[in-house]
Protein backbone atom coordinates (compact mmCIF):
# COMPACT_ATOMS: atom_id res chain seq x y z
CA UNK A 1 0.00 0.00 0.00
CA UNK A 2 2.85 2.42 0.84
CA UNK A 3 4.47 1.86 -2.56
CA UNK A 4 1.11 2.30 -4.29
CA UNK A 5 0.46 5.64 -2.55
CA UNK A 6 3.96 6.84 -3.39
CA UNK A 7 3.43 5.83 -7.00
CA UNK A 8 0.10 7.70 -7.14
CA UNK A 9 1.63 10.74 -5.47
CA UNK A 10 4.57 10.86 -7.84
CA UNK A 11 2.37 10.50 -10.93
CA UNK A 12 0.00 13.25 -9.78
CA UNK A 13 2.86 15.69 -9.25
CA UNK A 14 4.69 14.86 -12.47
CA UNK A 15 1.45 15.06 -14.47
CA UNK A 16 0.80 18.48 -13.00
CA UNK A 17 4.33 19.65 -13.80
CA UNK A 18 3.89 18.75 -17.46
CA UNK A 19 1.36 21.60 -17.79
CA UNK A 20 2.49 25.00 -18.99
CA UNK A 21 1.02 26.63 -15.88
CA UNK A 22 0.26 24.92 -12.55
CA UNK A 23 -1.50 26.06 -9.43
CA UNK A 24 -1.68 23.42 -6.75
CA UNK A 25 -2.06 23.24 -2.99
CA UNK A 26 0.61 21.75 -0.80
CA UNK A 27 -2.18 20.56 1.48
CA UNK A 28 -3.06 17.80 -0.99
CA UNK A 29 0.59 16.75 -1.23
CA UNK A 30 0.91 16.70 2.54
CA UNK A 31 -2.08 14.38 2.73
CA UNK A 32 -0.38 11.84 0.46
CA UNK A 33 2.82 12.14 2.48
CA UNK A 34 0.96 11.42 5.71
CA UNK A 35 -0.93 8.49 4.21
CA UNK A 36 2.29 6.91 3.03
CA UNK A 37 3.95 7.07 6.46
CA UNK A 38 4.12 3.87 8.46
CA UNK A 39 4.09 5.60 11.82
CA UNK A 40 1.11 6.47 13.94
CA UNK A 41 1.29 10.25 13.54
CA UNK A 42 -1.97 12.14 13.25
CA UNK A 43 -2.84 15.09 11.09
CA UNK A 44 -3.28 18.13 13.33
CA UNK A 45 -3.42 20.88 10.73
CA UNK A 46 -2.81 21.80 7.12
CA UNK A 47 -1.18 24.90 5.71
CA UNK A 48 -1.70 25.63 2.02
CA UNK A 49 0.22 27.77 -0.40
CA UNK A 50 0.19 28.18 -4.15
CA UNK A 51 3.08 27.74 -6.54
CA UNK A 52 2.78 29.01 -10.10
CA UNK A 53 4.88 26.84 -12.43
CA UNK A 54 5.25 28.43 -15.85
CA UNK A 55 8.64 27.63 -17.29
CA UNK A 56 11.92 29.38 -16.63
CA UNK A 57 10.29 32.33 -14.87
CA UNK A 58 9.54 30.07 -11.93
CA UNK A 59 12.62 27.86 -11.96
CA UNK A 60 13.06 28.21 -8.20
CA UNK A 61 9.51 26.98 -7.51
CA UNK A 62 9.95 24.14 -10.01
CA UNK A 63 13.14 23.13 -8.28
CA UNK A 64 11.42 23.18 -4.89
CA UNK A 65 8.72 20.78 -6.07
CA UNK A 66 11.29 18.50 -7.71
CA UNK A 67 13.23 18.43 -4.45
CA UNK A 68 10.02 17.51 -2.62
CA UNK A 69 9.26 14.52 -4.86
CA UNK A 70 12.86 13.32 -5.32
CA UNK A 71 12.80 10.83 -2.39
CA UNK A 72 9.65 9.29 -3.83
CA UNK A 73 11.10 9.21 -7.33
CA UNK A 74 14.21 7.38 -6.12
CA UNK A 75 12.17 4.69 -4.36
CA UNK A 76 9.64 4.39 -7.17
CA UNK A 77 12.23 4.23 -9.95
CA UNK A 78 14.04 1.40 -8.19
CA UNK A 79 10.83 -0.55 -7.64
CA UNK A 80 9.09 0.14 -10.93
CA UNK A 81 12.12 -0.48 -13.14
CA UNK A 82 12.44 -4.07 -11.92
CA UNK A 83 12.25 -6.33 -14.98
CA UNK A 84 9.83 -9.17 -14.26
CA UNK A 85 10.06 -11.06 -17.55
CA UNK A 86 10.78 -10.69 -21.26
CA UNK A 87 7.97 -10.82 -23.80
CA UNK A 88 8.43 -12.16 -27.33
CA UNK A 89 5.48 -10.11 -28.55
CA UNK A 90 3.22 -7.19 -27.67
CA UNK A 91 -0.02 -8.16 -25.92
CA UNK A 92 -3.16 -6.20 -26.78
CA UNK A 93 -6.90 -6.34 -26.11
CA UNK A 94 -9.36 -7.54 -28.75
CA UNK A 95 -12.82 -8.87 -29.52
CA UNK A 96 -14.15 -11.45 -29.14
CA UNK A 97 -10.79 -12.50 -27.67
CA UNK A 98 -7.48 -10.68 -27.24
CA UNK A 99 -4.07 -12.01 -26.26
CA UNK A 100 -3.77 -9.58 -23.36
CA UNK A 101 -7.14 -10.39 -21.79
CA UNK A 102 -6.79 -14.16 -22.19
CA UNK A 103 -3.23 -14.12 -20.84
CA UNK A 104 -4.21 -12.14 -17.74
CA UNK A 105 -7.34 -14.25 -17.17
CA UNK A 106 -5.20 -17.42 -17.33
CA UNK A 107 -2.87 -15.93 -14.70
CA UNK A 108 -5.68 -14.93 -12.35
CA UNK A 109 -7.40 -18.32 -12.64
CA UNK A 110 -4.13 -20.15 -11.93
CA UNK A 111 -2.82 -17.92 -9.13
CA UNK A 112 -6.27 -17.46 -7.60
CA UNK A 113 -6.90 -21.19 -7.49
CA UNK A 114 -3.58 -21.75 -5.71
CA UNK A 115 -4.80 -19.55 -2.86
CA UNK A 116 -8.38 -20.76 -2.99
CA UNK A 117 -7.38 -24.42 -3.14
CA UNK A 118 -4.98 -24.11 -0.21
CA UNK A 119 -7.77 -22.55 1.85
CA UNK A 120 -10.80 -24.63 0.85
CA UNK A 121 -9.55 -27.67 -1.02
CA UNK A 122 -11.77 -26.55 -3.90
CA UNK A 123 -11.16 -24.94 -7.28
CA UNK A 124 -12.97 -22.22 -9.19
CA UNK A 125 -14.42 -23.33 -12.53
CA UNK A 126 -13.49 -20.32 -14.62
CA UNK A 127 -12.28 -16.73 -14.51
CA UNK A 128 -13.96 -13.65 -15.91
CA UNK A 129 -12.52 -10.12 -16.00
CA UNK A 130 -13.35 -6.96 -17.97
CA UNK A 131 -11.43 -5.26 -20.75
CA UNK A 132 -11.92 -1.87 -19.12
CA UNK A 133 -9.86 -2.98 -16.14
CA UNK A 134 -6.80 -3.56 -18.33
CA UNK A 135 -5.53 -0.03 -18.85
CA UNK A 136 -2.59 -0.50 -21.22
CA UNK A 137 -1.19 -3.02 -23.70
CA UNK A 138 2.00 -4.82 -22.71
CA UNK A 139 4.98 -4.21 -25.03
CA UNK A 140 7.41 -6.62 -26.59
CA UNK A 141 10.69 -6.85 -24.68
CA UNK A 142 11.23 -6.15 -21.00
CA UNK A 143 8.07 -6.17 -18.88
CA UNK A 144 8.68 -4.18 -15.71
CA UNK A 145 6.78 -3.83 -12.48
CA UNK A 146 5.89 -0.34 -13.66
CA UNK A 147 4.12 -1.82 -16.69
CA UNK A 148 1.96 -3.98 -14.40
CA UNK A 149 1.07 -0.98 -12.20
CA UNK A 150 -0.01 0.85 -15.36
CA UNK A 151 -1.90 -2.20 -16.63
CA UNK A 152 -3.72 -2.63 -13.32
CA UNK A 153 -3.56 0.71 -11.44
CA UNK A 154 -6.38 -0.23 -9.07
CA UNK A 155 -6.33 -2.00 -5.71
CA UNK A 156 -8.75 -4.67 -6.95
CA UNK A 157 -8.60 -8.05 -5.21
CA UNK A 158 -9.38 -11.58 -6.38
CA UNK A 159 -12.64 -13.07 -5.16
CA UNK A 160 -14.46 -16.35 -5.77
CA UNK A 161 -18.19 -16.17 -6.42
CA UNK A 162 -20.58 -19.15 -6.33
CA UNK A 163 -23.46 -18.80 -8.78
CA UNK A 164 -26.45 -20.96 -9.56
CA UNK A 165 -26.81 -22.35 -13.06
CA UNK A 166 -29.43 -19.70 -13.84
CA UNK A 167 -27.20 -16.85 -12.69
CA UNK A 168 -24.25 -18.36 -14.56
CA UNK A 169 -26.38 -18.34 -17.71
CA UNK A 170 -27.05 -14.63 -17.10
CA UNK A 171 -23.29 -14.14 -16.87
CA UNK A 172 -22.68 -16.02 -20.14
CA UNK A 173 -25.39 -13.97 -21.86
CA UNK A 174 -23.71 -10.81 -20.58
CA UNK A 175 -20.37 -11.90 -22.05
CA UNK A 176 -22.02 -12.62 -25.39
CA UNK A 177 -23.79 -9.24 -25.42
CA UNK A 178 -20.40 -7.57 -24.84
CA UNK A 179 -18.83 -9.46 -27.78
CA UNK A 180 -16.54 -11.18 -25.34
CA UNK A 181 -14.55 -10.29 -22.24
CA UNK A 182 -11.33 -11.79 -20.83
CA UNK A 183 -12.03 -15.34 -19.63
CA UNK A 184 -10.18 -18.53 -18.74
CA UNK A 185 -11.56 -22.04 -18.25
CA UNK A 186 -14.51 -21.12 -20.46
CA UNK A 187 -15.16 -21.61 -24.17
CA UNK A 188 -18.20 -20.11 -25.84
CA UNK A 189 -19.67 -19.25 -29.22
CA UNK A 190 -21.44 -15.99 -30.05
CA UNK A 191 -23.67 -15.00 -32.96
CA UNK A 192 -25.12 -11.50 -33.23
CA UNK A 193 -24.22 -10.95 -29.53
CA UNK A 194 -26.21 -14.01 -28.48
CA UNK A 195 -24.75 -17.08 -26.77
CA UNK A 196 -24.83 -20.18 -28.98
CA UNK A 197 -22.71 -22.67 -27.02
CA UNK A 198 -20.72 -22.78 -23.79
CA UNK A 199 -18.26 -25.24 -22.28
CA UNK A 200 -16.78 -24.91 -18.79
CA UNK A 201 -13.63 -26.90 -18.08
CA UNK A 202 -14.26 -28.85 -21.28
CA UNK A 203 -17.78 -29.86 -20.26
CA UNK A 204 -21.06 -28.52 -21.69
CA UNK A 205 -22.64 -25.84 -19.55
CA UNK A 206 -25.17 -27.37 -17.13
CA UNK A 207 -27.97 -24.97 -16.10
CA UNK A 208 -28.68 -27.17 -13.06
CA UNK A 209 -25.17 -26.91 -11.63
CA UNK A 210 -23.59 -24.28 -9.39
CA UNK A 211 -20.35 -22.74 -10.65
CA UNK A 212 -17.49 -20.96 -8.92
CA UNK A 213 -16.13 -17.95 -10.78
CA UNK A 214 -12.90 -16.10 -10.05
CA UNK A 215 -13.15 -12.38 -10.72
CA UNK A 216 -12.35 -9.00 -9.16
CA UNK A 217 -14.04 -7.50 -6.12
CA UNK A 218 -15.01 -4.55 -8.33
CA UNK A 219 -17.03 -6.74 -10.69
CA UNK A 220 -18.37 -8.83 -7.80
CA UNK A 221 -19.79 -5.62 -6.36
CA UNK A 222 -21.81 -4.99 -9.53
CA UNK A 223 -19.26 -3.00 -11.51
CA UNK A 224 -19.74 -2.87 -15.29
CA UNK A 225 -23.47 -3.51 -14.75
CA UNK A 226 -22.94 -7.05 -13.48
CA UNK A 227 -26.11 -7.25 -11.45
CA UNK A 228 -26.25 -11.05 -11.61
CA UNK A 229 -23.64 -11.15 -8.80
CA UNK A 230 -26.11 -9.57 -6.37
CA UNK A 231 -26.78 -11.76 -3.30
CA UNK A 232 -24.22 -14.36 -4.48
CA UNK A 233 -21.81 -16.08 -2.12
CA UNK A 234 -18.50 -14.19 -2.31
CA UNK A 235 -15.20 -15.37 -0.85
CA UNK A 236 -12.32 -12.90 -0.65
CA UNK A 237 -8.79 -14.23 -1.08
CA UNK A 238 -7.02 -11.08 0.21
CA UNK A 239 -4.82 -11.18 -2.88
CA UNK A 240 -4.59 -8.24 -5.27
CA UNK A 241 -4.92 -8.92 -8.99
CA UNK A 242 -1.82 -6.84 -9.63
CA UNK A 243 0.20 -8.85 -7.09
CA UNK A 244 -0.93 -12.12 -8.67
CA UNK A 245 0.29 -10.96 -12.08
CA UNK A 246 3.64 -9.84 -10.65
CA UNK A 247 4.11 -13.09 -8.73
CA UNK A 248 3.34 -15.20 -11.80
CA UNK A 249 5.68 -13.29 -14.12
CA UNK A 250 8.55 -13.47 -11.63
CA UNK A 251 8.12 -17.23 -11.25
CA UNK A 252 7.98 -17.80 -15.00
CA UNK A 253 11.13 -15.74 -15.47
CA UNK A 254 12.94 -17.77 -12.80
CA UNK A 255 12.12 -20.87 -14.86
CA UNK A 256 13.86 -19.25 -17.82
CA UNK A 257 10.60 -18.61 -19.68
CA UNK A 258 9.44 -15.59 -21.62
CA UNK A 259 5.94 -14.53 -22.67
CA UNK A 260 4.88 -16.19 -25.90
CA UNK A 261 1.11 -16.30 -26.21
CA UNK A 262 -1.40 -17.23 -28.91
CA UNK A 263 -5.17 -16.82 -28.65
CA UNK A 264 -6.91 -20.19 -28.68
CA UNK A 265 -10.47 -19.39 -29.77
CA UNK A 266 -11.99 -19.61 -26.29
CA UNK A 267 -14.56 -17.03 -27.42
CA UNK A 268 -15.48 -17.21 -31.08
CA UNK A 269 -18.08 -15.98 -33.56
CA UNK A 270 -20.42 -18.60 -34.99
CA UNK A 271 -20.84 -18.45 -38.76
Amino acid sequence: MVLFLQWVFYNIVTDFMSMARLSHTLGILLLFLLLSCKGGKQLVGVESSTLELSGTANAAEDSAVLKLIQPYKTVIDKEMNEVLIQSDQPLTKGEPEGALGSFIADIILSEGNKRYGARSGLAADFCMLNNGGLRIALPMGAITKGHIFELMPFENEIVVITLSGAKTKDLLDYIAARNGVPVAGLKMGIKDKVLTKAEINGQPFDPNKNYRIITSDYLAGGGDKMGFFKDAQIETLNYKIRDAIIDYLREESKKGKSISYTVDGRIYYEQ
